[in-house]
């Protein structure tokens, strides 16, 4: 800490203490002269202003299921201007409190000479947090009489269990020491808690309630002998989420099962490779308002154990090679895949590349010749033979070679036989289908994704942009990478006429019996015509709805939708050139009035093979009895 950084926090921390000592003397004065009411045995008490924290406001699903609320804990503090100042009752008051606490000696005897303690040495120091109540007793049995200690009763977050809502809601915490200076500015204590992630630090004002002040008189020793007056504090709003938690614990099972199923694509190999790191992701959406009824990101953790964890279970969830702390949903990007074609179909249609009824022969692979050296030739594969194929049976069949054409054009014997949309006008699409760029989630921490083009791989790799790249694009791979929360609300886009909503989990605040809903906000427009919008949905129609379309395995029962499976390769390939996949899967639903995107990734797997059922499993928990349909999307 620079001179000049120290001398602004004294500044300040002076300020805040003067500000105290006015509103001490203000009470005094008014207590004990406008209103004298001092307790019996009180004359020569020492007034002092004791803050009372006020309490956060409960999280609740969009049903009113608490997934947060407080609970009350127990913490230990040193009062430093309380401690003997003669120096051998002071070391000896000080080695009470490290046995009672269990706490080193320096500790304490740095924690009453550093810090708050030089400015106010009144202020209370947090020595231990997290007793239970037990422990509070036998610490207070302990230190009963020694000076300088309190044992106080704090609130204490306690969240639903279920791991994977745990990024959602976050978790509370002492103030951050870079941001404390400017925290203490604002009204923050030093001793106050703040949310540190989720929801409890995106919406901190309106948990965050307004402390209240207690104005006591004590002994020389720190003893309160009685109360004069006290403010009390006033609660923080209620947030209340768009998570429907029925659904979320559904998403939660489905996902868990794919990501199981999914690891069976992995193979021997005599070769060292990377880790497995078994990983999945669903989101669910309101395709008209953007709110979140369910998001999972496995592996996750409890956020329970910064309340009530030790120290080094904290500890081990930062240094997990799983990284449950990453939200996979909105922080991860990966290559989609082919759930990106819809939107390439849509630039295609647009730009006048295709129309619906333009046939591409699909033979199993594209082979074209160097660019540089016409004795050499490339292969881009297709996953199956297709023959030739329109839009939409493109679509049903997810055919790569078809999109390889429709992106990069296809050169024969020197000559453009078909022009294709190239690689920065598909680049263009992609950034107005909302990829490339944060949706403006109501949480910290989402990644922007990329969308590459010409001048990007030239100024990033300092390499020319090649047709090859063009045609890997084309399929959703190569460069681009999307994340879960991007393809639901492109997925939403689509089946919402071209209007993108931006993803929500707060639906409102609940204050004093009073509900402000938050605004939905449409975070773009598709471009694109009403004519075209509904080409791409009936092609995502016939993946989900035809009998050999790749989309089939997404299909609840009784329920018509549109879906796209993607299947994008990763990683480090196997000795024979295969990699591992990635499985995508997006959908609507239902498809003639559509309600509800889901989007579903598996970080191991095939889109048609796993990730598909994950989807249905999803769909037929949101469409199941009791609560189906607009009951759960009310607006």
């Amino acid at each position: 800490m620079t001179p000049e950084t120290s001398g602004m926090r004294v500044r300040i921390l002076g300020m805040a203490v003067a500000a105290l000592g006015l509103v001490l003397i203000a009470q005094v004065l008014r207590l004990q002269v406008l209103d004298p009411v001092v307790p019996l045995g009180a004359n020569g008490g020492i007034p002092r202003v004791v803050a009372v924290e006020a309490p956060r406001g409960l999280i609740t699903d969009r049903n009113g299921v608490v997934l947060a609320r407080n609970v009350p804990a127990y913490r230990a503090a040193l009062i430093p201007g309380d401690l003997p100042q003669d120096a051998a009752p002071r070391r000896e008051a000080l080695l009470q409190i490290a046995q009672a606490l269990r706490i080193a000696y320096s500790d304490i005897e740095h924690a009453a000479t550093t810090g708050l303690a030089l400015i106010d040495p009144f202020a209370p120091v947090l020595l231990r947090d997290g007793l239970t109540g037990d422990d509070a007793i036998m610490v207070r049995a302990a230190l009963a009489g020694v000076p300088g200690t309190r044992v106080e009763t704090a609130p204490s977050r306690l969240y639903e269990p279920t791991g994977a809502l745990a990024p959602v809601l976050g978790y509370v915490g002492a103030l951050p020491s870079e941001r404390a200076e400017a925290l203490v500015t604002q009204g923050y204590a030093l001793t106050s808690r703040i949310g540190l992630a989720g929801v409890e630090t995106q919406y901190e004002s309106q948990l965050r309630g307004l402390d209240g002040r207690r104005l006591v008189l004590s002994d020389p020793r720190g003893r309160e002998l009685g109360e004069l007056g006290a403010d009390p504090p006033t609660p923080g709003g209620n947030l209340v989420l768009s998570i429907d938690l029925r659904l979320q614990r559904a998403t939660e099972a489905a996902v868990a099962r794919g990501i199981k199923q999914g690891l069976s694509i992995l193979r021997p190999s005599s070769a060292p490779r990377p880790p497995t790191i078994p990983a999945g992701a669903a989101v669910v959406l309101d395709v008209h308002t953007g709110e979140v009824l369910a998001m999972v990101s496995n592996p996750s953790y409890d956020a329970n154990v910064f309340e009530r964890g030790t120290p080094e279970a904290v500890s081990a969830l930062f240094t997990d090679p799983a990284r449950p702390m990453v939200d996979r949903t909105y922080m991860e990007v990966h290559a989609p895949g082919s759930i990106f074609k819809p939107l390439v179909a849509l630039g295609a249609l647009e730009d006048r590349i295709v129309t619906p009824q333009t046939r591409i022969f699909a033979g199993g692979a594209l082979v074209v010749r160097s660019q540089y050296d016409p004795n050499v030739t490339y292969t881009f594969g297709d996953w199956a033979f297709h023959g030739s194929v329109d839009l939409n049976r493109a679509l049903a069949r997810s055919s790569d070679v078809y999109f390889y054409e429709v992106a990069g054009g296809l050169w024969e014997n020197g000559r453009e036989t078909m022009k294709g949309l190239g690689a920065d006008r598909l680049a263009q699409w992609a950034r107005a289908g909302g990829l490339g760029k944060p949706t403006g989630l109501d949480l910290p921490g989402e990644a922007a994704g990329l969308v590459p083009d010409s001048a990007w791989k030239q100024r990033a790799i300092g390499e020319d942009w090649l047709l090859g790249d063009t045609y890997t694009f084309g399929i959703g791979q190569g460069y681009l990478t999307t994340s879960v929360m991007q393809m639901a609300a492109l997925t939403a886009g689509i089946a919402n006429r071209g209007e993108v909503p931006t993803p929500r989990v707060v639906r409102g605040v609940e204050r004093h019996g009073a509900f402000t809903p938050t605004t939905p906000r449409i975070t773009s427009r598709i471009p694109a015509s009403a004519e075209h919008l509904a080409t791409v949905r009936a092609g995502m129609g016939a993946a989900a709805g035809d009998a050999d379309g790749t989309a089939a395995t997404g299909v609840p029962n009784g329920v018509r939708i549109g879906g796209k499976t993607g299947t994008a390769e990763f990683g480090v390939p196997y000795p024979d050139g295969v990699y591992d996949t990635h499985g995508w899967y997006v959908g609507f639903a239902p498809y003639d009035n559509p309600q509800i995107a889901v989007a579903v990734y598996l970080e191991y797997g095939v889109g048609q093979t796993f990730a598909g059922p994950v989807a249905k499993e999803i769909l037929e928990a949101y469409f199941a009895q009791p609560a189906a349909g607009s009951s759960r999307v009310a607006r």
